[in-house]
């Protein structure tokens, strides 16, 4: 049996990496694109991570028919609570102030209804990479002067699968630990992929590697998603094996 998985998601980056993930599982990735109708927008008013992936996945899930997984994922900075946390996407477009920062990566969000108009497609993925750049320069900023042994950080991932009816199957959460670096290195990436210096990666020419700076399947096998995915691996081979 082939599972038809629905990846809410139209983060060019997040697809290719979910892709690839899949790729060994006898699972058919569907994207909004190939439903051929505007995905819908769901308000991220949860205060944590899974809280938001949860949302997603269940609304999603209900609206393409089939089931569905949805990601979220942001950076916590130690040297600043938290932040930017739940907020990581959109951080550059908030007044950052010391109520946004949370210890435990939980920061909220207002909310709305679950399900608003979503802006197209083209429009959101043209405009990520000057929103990537102006995040980056508001973390530089905020890490002024901050020495390297306090520039500690983490991405953090949460994925949640849902059934067609929106019930939640499992939530799954993968973390990648490492640092802020002080300039920006790398065009494989995207979000804060050029600052982040992740643990664990032999270093190039130039010293420490950043997360943009890696191959495909060198950042699949330690990032914070990939470790998520391999969570959720399992559970997606059971329902396809399923009847």
């Amino acid at each position: 049996m082939t599972l038809e998985l629905f990846f809410g998601t139209t983060n060019p980056g997040k697809l290719r990496e979910l892709g690839r993930l899949v790729a060994d599982l006898p699972v058919r990735v569907v994207t909004p694109e190939a439903l051929s109708r505007p995905l819908p927008e769901v308000v991220e008013d949860g205060e944590t991570f899974q809280a938001n992936a949860e949302k997603k996945a269940a609304a999603w899930a209900r609206w393409a028919g089939l089931f569905a997984v949805a990601d979220d994922s942001g950076l916590c900075v130690d040297a600043l609570a938290g932040a930017p946390g739940v907020y990581s996407a959109r951080w550059s477009e908030l007044a950052p102030t010391p109520a946004l920062a949370s210890p435990a990566c939980a920061l909220a969000e207002a909310g709305g209804a679950e399900l608003a108009t979503a802006p197209s497609v083209r429009a959101e993925i043209e405009g990520r990479p000057a929103r990537d750049g102006r995040n980056n320069d508001l973390l530089l900023r905020e890490l002024a002067g901050v020495p390297d042994a306090r520039r500690g950080a983490e991405y953090r991932a949460v994925l949640s699968l849902a059934r067609p009816d929106g019930e939640i199957l499992a939530s799954v959460t993968g973390v990648c630990r490492g640092r802020i670096g002080h300039l920006r290195r790398g065009g494989h990436g995207f979000g804060y992929d050029p600052l982040f210096l992740p643990e664990g990666v032999a270093p190039g020419s130039d010293g420490p590697r950043t997360m943009a700076e890696l191959e495909a399947a060198e950042k699949d096998a330690i990032s914070h998603r990939g470790e998520a995915f391999r969570r959720l691996l399992p559970i997606l081979a059971a329902l396809a094996r399923a009847p």
